[in-house]
């Protein structure tokens, strides 16, 4: 993998992460004043959500897809960011299980000054597999929809979009599912999917296929489907 700048800016934020990781004390700091911030557990418990990798795939990739045609982009095919969110969260099973054992959530420690938001987790921390979706979504859509383009709202969309991806992230710092180290953690792995969409090996599976193009329509109506039936029950 070539080291350019986006690969540079995942090596920084994930050296970030660990050297958060180690800072315990700085760590729990950081937790406790976010966690302060939680005005309402009702706004929280869904707002947070919204980097849900369910939510993701029914509303944001749809948006994203929508916007890019409709304002004078570049198009951005539907599979490429359904795949960017199966590739993520892929990615970050992987990581999880492999660092489950030592990367623990906030949880398992029972702070008495914490207000926990259900659904409680204790182990599987890092990353944060929400913020890594909706950091990953917002990245590879700006990195495609603005390429070798000139836009008069540039410079105000793009920092739209990343603040409003970073509220969400913080979001599960505020709830105490998660540790601000994973939340820069997730920030590296969505720098490092800006990489990864670019392989030569996906071109054909990201921008050309009709069987992708279909499948990920599936999967959107699927994640529908269940944000339906879960609403119903």
């Amino acid at each position: 993998m070539k080291i350019d700048s986006y690969t540079l800016l995942g090596l920084v934020f994930l050296a970030l992460a660990i050297l958060l990781k180690f800072a315990v004390a700085l760590d729990i700091y950081l937790l406790k004043l976010f966690n302060s911030l939680m005005f309402s557990e009702i706004f929280f418990s869904y707002f947070t959500e919204i980097g849900n990798g369910i939510i993701c795939l029914a509303i944001i990739v749809p948006i994203f897809s929508y916007a890019s045609n409709r304002l004078n982009l570049n198009s951005i095919k539907t599979q490429t960011l359904v795949f960017t969110c199966i590739g993520v969260g892929v990615i970050v099973k992987v990581v999880k299980e492999l660092t489950s054992a030592v990367a623990l959530r906030p949880a398992h420690y029972e702070f008495s000054d914490i207000i926990f938001l259900e659904p409680v987790f204790l182990y599987s921390s890092f990353p944060s597999g929400h913020a890594a979706t909706i950091f990953s979504l917002t990245f590879v859509w700006i990195f495609l929809a603005f390429k070798k383009i000139e836009f008069r709202f540039k410079t105000l969309l793009i920092f739209s979009l990343i603040l409003f991806a970073l509220l969400v992230s913080l979001s599960r710092v505020i709830i105490a599912a998660h540790w601000l180290s994973d939340i820069l953690g997730s920030i590296s792995l969505a720098f490092f999917m800006i990489k990864i969409i670019q392989l030569k090996g996906l071109k054909n599976l990201l921008y050309e296929s009709k069987l992708a193009k279909h499948f990920s329509f599936f999967l959107i109506c699927l994640s529908w489907l269940y944000l339906i039936t879960t609403a119903i029950y």
